[in-house]
């Protein structure tokens, strides 16, 4: 019974993007990022704009952030440019992005207690709700190594949705289809930690599909844009054809079967 109940709310969430987004008609969808590195790693958000403004009759997606590296929802609360950003208002989505260990900063690679990341998502909720906007989780993924992180982190984002009425964006569980259908396209930078230009487009596709529940057809395989915070335009993603194709399949899977468990 639990994990239907927590599925059911993981799908709601994810069923409240899409039709929030089919609302918004010929206006662009404004989101609102907050979080580390998982998010400003190959500008994540430049790599959404860019697959959103290439689909055929689908709406544009413009983006801003607040992102500091390393940092967990505690620390962006705290520091108050990113409530003051939510503040402003004239969003549709506030995408929360925790820390990878869920805020915990130690070399050991476990996940925290999830309570602390429970609390400062239910702190910036309610400041979203106020500026009429929406919640959406940024479901990560599990450190190179150590599979058995991904069910505590899935609990986690999970119970923060329930508990919340958010919508999930589960790149943690397309990271994990990937990795078994597709062993051959490489994830992971060699920390073990970040994305590599495959991993953040992989990103990108969940997030637009989990935003405009529109599949990214035909999204393009090189992408260029200014790195974050920096002028200057490189190349954010350049990968094959056939590794593009792949993974917009198993982002287009991923999404639409809604595959989240509860850790147990």
């Amino acid at each position: 019974m639990m994990r239907a109940m927590t599925r059911r709310a993981a799908l709601l969430g994810l069923l409240c993007l899409s039709a929030l987004a089919a609302d918004s008609g010929a206006k662009p969808i404004r989101v609102l990022f907050i979080g580390n590195s998982y998010t400003y790693y190959n500008n994540l958000p430049k790599l959404l704009e860019t697959i959103a403004a290439g689909q055929k009759d689908g709406p544009r997606i413009e983006t801003a952030v607040s992102l500091k590296g390393g940092m967990s929802l505690r620390w962006h609360w705290e520091n108050g440019a990113a409530v003051e950003a939510v503040r402003k208002g004239g969003w549709d989505f506030v995408v929360l992005q925790e820390h990878s260990l869920l805020g915990k900063t130690g070399a050991v690679p476990a996940v925290a207690d999830p309570e602390m990341y429970w609390e400062y998502a239910g702190k910036f909720d309610a400041e979203i709700r106020k500026a009429g906007a929406k919640t959406v989780l940024y479901a990560t993924w599990a450190r190179n190594g150590y599979p058995e992180q991904q069910r505590r982190l899935d609990g986690a984002f999970l119970k923060a949705a329930e508990r919340l009425g958010a919508g999930i964006v589960p790149a943690g569980l397309a990271w994990t289809v990937a990795r078994i259908e597709a062993p051959g396209i490489g994830l992971y930078m060699p920390d073990r930690s970040h994305p590599t230009m495959a991993g953040s487009y992989l990103n990108a596709l969940v997030f637009y599909q989990s935003l405009t529940g529109r599949v990214a057809a035909g999204a393009p395989a090189v992408i260029t844009g200014p790195t974050w915070n920096r002028p200057e335009v490189v190349t954010l993603v350049n990968l094959p054809w056939s590794d593009a194709n792949a993974l917009q399949q198993i982002a287009q899977k991923v999404v639409e079967q809604e595959l989240l468990r509860p850790a147990r």
